[in-house]
């Protein structure tokens, strides 16, 4: 497989940017102009190469509107949208940067713009977040009409973002796929993620299952008491995430309104992966002592800076030894005390993927031998190759990734597609 770098970390999020160029995410030739500037493990320059490509895009857009081209727009600001989410996402390893809620603010601003101008309806809503007066923004993406096989209800995927992504990203990843093939795709901002982090200082939380049900009873009342002209499936509801998103699908599957789940690439025990990328000796030492060491450590290796930085971000702690604690409680197992495994509670089909080439190690083998050991519904899939999508969260092969999801969405839900002839 090609790298555009030596850094597996920095080539992972280049294939993120340009693997969208199919979804109208990215454009190859202006990606790889850029890509041509770019200076490893030096976040300013990051940045000012992904942020002057989003505002000269932008113009792109704005011209195109004066002159009545909608379609020219539309791809512009997709694009632009995609630029600025890339943009601060190397700043992150200062969770304080102002810049971050700049970029993504635009992100969220652009890709509002290409909505108005897609071929199919979007509605935007609002899910109430517990009791903390907080909204998560989302979006329904609806198919045209005709789309959905055999005049049946429109089946309805619930996408939820991970540990770095944002809602716009999943647009993407799961609803440019699902609309052509007659789905309509939820997705939707969780705390820790996107704009809700960085404007509204709502952090992540290892039960995501609260989460989506609250995302859920939303759904139902919109599609059933304000909005019966969706003419939605509230039947056939499937929840799918990839990477840290795998994980919180499964945790949101435990709600019997989820039909079927796909977790792609995601992983069972994040306690796992915590343990083994901390030193042994971290246990013998103080907080104060660990932090002020790994402060020094750190300045050496920019990917593991970017990841405590992030994980700060996220989690909303303040320190590094905290926010590898918090890590360790997102897990599938029972709590220290005992209790159910969540995988227990799970009662719909579940399709797991996994990533041979990730640039992390997963937790896919865990989460489909427990699945099965429960005697649960579950089928696993393991791609060959980058082009088949064995890159983490299938990047830069996002049509084997919509094939793959709504094809296996369509035996779950019973969905009969006509043979196609070309004659």
């Amino acid at each position: 497989m090609y790298k555009f770098f030596n850094s597996d970390f920095y080539n992972f999020e280049v294939l993120r940017l340009i693997g969208t160029a199919p979804t109208q995410g990215s454009d190859v030739a202006e990606c790889l102009e850029a890509i041509a500037k770019i200076r490893v493990n030096d976040p300013e320059n990051w940045y000012k190469v992904w942020s002057d490509l989003a505002i000269s895009t932008e113009g792109i857009g704005k011209d195109a509107l004066v002159a009545g081209q909608s379609e020219t727009a539309r791809w512009a600001f997709m694009r632009a949208s995609n630029y600025w989410r890339s943009s601060e996402f190397m700043l992150r390893s200062d969770a304080k940067d102002p810049r971050l809620l700049h970029a993504i603010s635009r992100s969220v601003e652009d890709f509002e713009k290409a909505c108005k101008l897609l071929d199919s309806p979007v509605e935007n809503l609002a899910i109430p977040y517990l009791d903390t007066g907080s909204k998560l923004p989302a979006r329904l993406f609806l198919p045209k009409s005709g789309t959905v096989p055999n005049g049946q209800k429109t089946p309805v995927i619930l996408s939820t973002g991970g540990f770095d992504s944002t809602q716009e990203e999943m647009y993407h990843f799961t609803a440019s796929g699902a609309l052509t093939r007659g789905y309509a795709t939820l997705t939707f901002e969780g705390p820790g993620q996107g704009i809700v982090v960085r404007r509204d200082g709502l952090h992540l939380r290892h039960d995501w299952e609260v989460v989506i049900g609250a995302v859920l009873d939303q759904l139902f009342v919109s599609a059933t008491r304000e909005h019966p002209e969706w003419n939605l499936d509230l039947d056939r509801i499937a929840l799918v995430g990839n990477s840290m998103g795998g994980y919180f699908a499964l945790r949101g599957a435990t709600d019997h309104r989820i039909k079927a789940c796909v977790s792609s690439d995601g992983f069972y025990d994040m306690g796992v992966q915590t343990r083994e990328r901390t030193p042994f000796w971290f246990s013998y030492l103080s907080d104060g002592m660990a932090n002020t060491i790994m402060d020094v450590v750190l300045r050496f290796d920019y990917r593991m800076r970017w990841e405590t930085g992030h994980a700060m971000l996220a989690l909303g702690v303040s320190s590094m030894t905290e926010a590898l604690r918090r890590l360790a409680g997102f897990t599938c197992e029972p709590p220290s005390g005992g209790g159910r495994k969540i995988v227990e509670d799970i009662a719909c089909p579940v399709l797991v993927t996994g990533a041979p080439d990730s640039i992390y190690t997963l937790g896919t083998e865990p989460a489909f031998e427990a699945l099965r050991h429960a005697r649960k519904n579950v089928e696993l899939w393991m791609p060959d190759g980058f082009g088949n999508g064995s890159a983490q969260a299938k990047v830069a092969a996002l049509s084997r990734l919509h094939a793959k999801v709504c094809e296996w969405l369509d035996g779950k839900f019973q969905i009969d597609r006509s043979p196609i002839s070309l004659d």
